[in-house]
């Protein structure tokens, strides 16, 4: 098994993520999978810099990215970058 993200192999004992995609599933290593969820966590908090800062180490991350892992990732982080549009849009109602 191979994650779809870096395109390490998995080692003895070691588990991978299973993302469930149309096209079937998507393996991530732990590392990987630990960035999406703190990608996530960042935009739920509205942590800008952090959500920037993992995103580039996301990004530098995927060396050897599978075509399906780029078209989800794209879907994953779309809606996390809007909430930050939400935010600045709802500071400036608020002036």
């Amino acid at each position: 098994m191979v994650c779809d993200c870096c395109g390490r192999k998995k080692k003895l004992f070691e588990s991978y993520a299973a993302i469930a995609i149309k096209q079937g599933k998507l393996n991530l290593c732990v590392e990987c999978n630990d960035l999406a969820y703190k990608v996530r966590d960042d935009a739920n908090e509205l942590n800008k810099n952090g959500f920037e800062k993992h995103m580039k180490e996301w990004k530098r991350r995927a060396k050897k990215p599978s075509e399906s892992f780029i078209e989800w990732q794209k879907k994953f982080v779309a809606p996390l970058e809007a909430k930050f549009q939400e935010d600045k849009n709802t500071a400036k109602k608020e002036k």
